[in-house]
């Protein structure tokens, strides 16, 4: 390209008529340029066609897994803490879900400052310890003896999970090629595991190794809730180990180009292409050549208080660089903002419900309850299935269109919800909102990440756990 031509393109870029290609996905008119920095555009646009060029590879097939156990550790630690609640209050008294509270508070910090985080230092680090911090304090969790220092660690474990919540889809979609971007909503069917999962532990230990009330509830004899964070929590610990065993992660070459480290960027792309004898034709000088990226600068050169709180402030801002942008974002944080009531009522509370709906509607003992609510946890994984299905199969519909399908037939149902009248109806009516819920939940999880610029992509998708 002369330098003609690339000036010629960057006043384009630069109008509000194009839209940066910035992401993996093939629906470019939902994000901006990243902070106007046309440089940077082509920059991002020769790491997406180097992508594109390497493929799938079973380096991406290890990511898929590897990221996916994150979605499972989230959900499985939500519903290990949402199915133990009563047995804790009945043995520390307390009324109040203080516990819940708590990991709600851990999830939101964590999110926020491993988001902001690994937009400053990378996606690497954060990625490899999350979930090992978070697998030691789910373990710790379990052997708390009162209130206080459980909510404590229930706040820590929930902290390191939030953090890795965010990088997920951050880390697995900024090695995708397009065409394969709607793995990311397939990598949602994990949540379904971790949350049947830990429904099913709960199940095993907890009808004959808990209390029955407040009154006369020891310790002694209340051991079942140790064992569920013991055991969910020596999972989770597995999931490390494998994390930092079966795969060696390179930091995503977005992010290295967002930073200015384009010798680094090829490099990393490079040893993949070499390792499965694939063409990567993109060099170095390709990147350099385009200029010096302005919308964002290197952290390693602002290592101090107020370069950090500087270079937040511009990770931030690239998020509402435009009207379009703002727009969207705004109707982002909207649509998170209505998930995070409507589902921890729905899923955190469930058993609770349930628990107070009478025989003719929940099961008339302990072990009835858990084993419906097992029956209704396992059918949540095939919402981003269907959600991936539809993407593939679909494509005119857009992720868009399968959102609104997802939302509106999860109105629908829950709406049907309401006249359920039988405890068979209730297994069917609650398997069908998770179903449909997750076809919803599975698209804005990997939507959201790819209509925002990669410079500020982790920092953005923070606001889905606040």
């Amino acid at each position: 390209m002369s330098q003609v031509d690339f000036d010629k393109e960057k006043d384009d870029i630069s109008s509000n008529q194009r839209f940066v290609e910035d992401t993996s996905s093939s629906e470019y008119d939902m994000t901006d340029l990243d902070g106007n920095d046309a440089i940077l555009h082509q920059k991002i646009k020769l790491i997406n066609d180097a992508i594109d060029e390497i493929g799938w590879t079973p380096y991406h097939l290890k990511l898929f897994f590897l990221n996916g156990m994150g979605y499972w550790t989230d959900n499985q630690l939500n519903f290990l803490e949402s199915s133990v609640r009563t047995f804790i209050n009945y043995q520390f008294g307390y009324k109040f879900p203080v516990s819940n509270l708590c990991y709600a508070g851990g999830m939101i910090l964590g999110a926020i400052v491993f988001g902001c985080g690994s937009d400053l230092i990378g996606r690497k680090l954060a990625f490899n310890i999350s979930l090992l911090l978070s697998a030691i304090f789910t373990i710790i969790t379990g052997m708390m003896g009162n209130m206080a220092s459980f909510c404590l660690f229930v706040l820590l474990s929930s902290f390191a999970a939030g953090g890795n919540l965010v990088l997920d889809t951050c880390v697995f979609l900024e090695f995708l090629p397009h065409k394969n971007n709607w793995v990311v909503t397939l990598m949602a069917l994990f949540w379904g595991v971790g949350q049947t999962v830990a429904v099913a532990l709960a199940y095993a230990y907890l009808p004959n190794n808990s209390c029955s009330g407040y009154d006369n509830c020891p310790s002694s004899s209340n051991h079942g809730w140790r064992y569920v964070y013991y055991t969910n929590g020596c999972m989770v610990l597995i999931m490390a180990i494998l994390r930092v065993t079966v795969i060696r992660l390179k930091e995503t070459p977005k992010f290295l180009v967002s930073n200015g480290r384009d010798i680094e960027a090829v490099e990393n792309l490079q040893s993949i292409a070499r390792k499965y004898n694939r063409p990567c034709s993109l060099t170095a000088d390709d990147l350099i050549a385009c200029g010096t990226i302005t919308s964002n600068e290197d952290y390693r050169k602002n290592f101090d208080l107020k370069g950090t709180f500087r270079l937040i402030g511009k990770h931030i801002k690239v998020l509402f660089a435009s009207r379009k942008s703002t727009r969207s974002m705004i109707l982002l944080l909207f649509s998170w903002a209505c998930l995070g009531i409507t589902y921890p009522l729905y899923s955190a509370f469930l058993p609770e419900y349930l628990a107070t709906r009478g025989a003719n509607i929940s099961a008339p003992d302990v072990h009835g309850v858990y084993r419906d609510n097992l029956i209704s946890n396992s059918c949540s994984t095939a919402g981003p299935i269907i959600a991936a299905l539809m993407i593939v199969y679909i494509p005119v519909i857009g992720r868009r269109g399968v959102m609104a399908f997802g939302g509106f037939s999860t109105m629908a149902v829950l709406f049907g919800y309401t006249a359920v009248r039988t405890r068979a109806q209730n297994v069917g009516l609650s398997s069908a909102v998770y179903i449909c819920l997750y076809i919803y939940y599975g698209v804005i999880y990997s939507y959201t990440p790819e209509v925002m610029p990669s410079s500020g992509r982790a920092t953005g998708n923070t606001h889905h756990n606040t």
